[in-house]
């Protein structure tokens, strides 16, 4: 019975994270630990295993609709690996709990804003820090054909961020997904299509390197996580399916901020773990 929960669940957690483009990870392991007693490095173990068959689903779906936007996943995930390895460092020598909870609550924040209806205001496409950013030197244009899409890039903006994000990831150990998604959309004006099957692609390679990290240590065993991994590949199948359907989804930024909103509180679930050093079991 309780694998079985365990596989409806996996289903509906990567059919919703692919659907945002967040993957679903950040979600599945403070359920593991809270609901199914998952000590926390087998439930990030089998997390990640799973992860690797629903990216590599739904990045072969984006292939084929060509809303992969190669460029910038490249100029993100090379310096988020990068910042992945400062962050990992930093941790021996900054506050991390008292950093993870100020994050949590900023995500939090962030993303009841984005589920908030917002107020009809005139938008200005030349106004804003952003926009001055993306003019400076190292500025390009970006053309999706298939999509009949344009939008302004600043590589040393996407650079720089992209090594936030990675700071983040092995700071506060979670995956960069729920941050760089958001970011590709606010601060970029990447379309939302073009953003999430972006970041899911990125995902196929920091999942794969985190699966194989997990599985050296000892924190994947198949009997657990094989059904994961059917149950997330299964996830974003639907969710690719439930988009092609549906077309253009037009309240993703909601959906999105739904997403940041238990993203934030999973890290803070989290966060009460740790500090506790306990797991819950129902």
């Amino acid at each position: 019975m309780e694998e079985l929960l365990i596989f409806f669940i996996g289903m509906l957690v990567s059919g919703f994270g692919t659907v945002i483009g967040f993957g679903g990870g950040v979600f599945m392991v403070p359920i593991l630990i809270i609901f199914f007693g998952y000590n926390i490095e087998i439930a990030i173990g089998s997390t990640m295993a799973a992860l690797v068959p629903a990216s590599f689903i739904a990045s072969i779906f984006n292939l084929r609709d060509k809303t992969i936007d190669y460029l910038v996943g490249t100029l993100i995930q090379l310096p988020a690996i990068a910042g992945t390895v400062l962050g990992a460092f930093l941790v021996a020598f900054l506050p991390v709990f008292k950093l993870q909870l100020i994050f949590a609550i900023f995500v939090i924040i962030v993303g009841v804003s984005m589920i908030r209806p917002k107020k009809q205001k005139q938008y200005d496409p030349h106004g804003g820090m952003m926009y001055r950013l993306r003019r400076v030197p190292t500025t390009f244009i970006r053309k999706n054909k298939a999509k009949q899409l344009a939008y302004r890039l600043n590589g040393g903006v996407v650079t720089t961020l992209g090594f936030g994000s990675g700071i983040m990831a092995g700071l506060f150990g979670i995956g960069g997904g729920f941050v760089q998604t958001p970011m590709m959309i606010k601060l970029f004006r990447i379309p939302v299509q073009i953003a999430t099957s972006t970041s899911l692609f990125i995902l196929v390679i920091t999942s794969f390197t985190g699966f194989i990290s997990h599985y050296l240590l000892g924190n994947v065993l198949w009997s657990r996580s094989l059904p994961l991994m059917a149950a997330f590949a299964l996830g974003a199948l639907g969710g690719n399916i439930y988009k092609q359907r549906c077309g253009k989804l037009n309240n993703m930024e909601t959906m999105i901020g739904i997403g940041l909103f238990l993203a934030g509180f999973g890290v803070l679930l989290n966060l009460i773990l740790k500090s506790n050093d306990i797991s819950f079991s129902f």
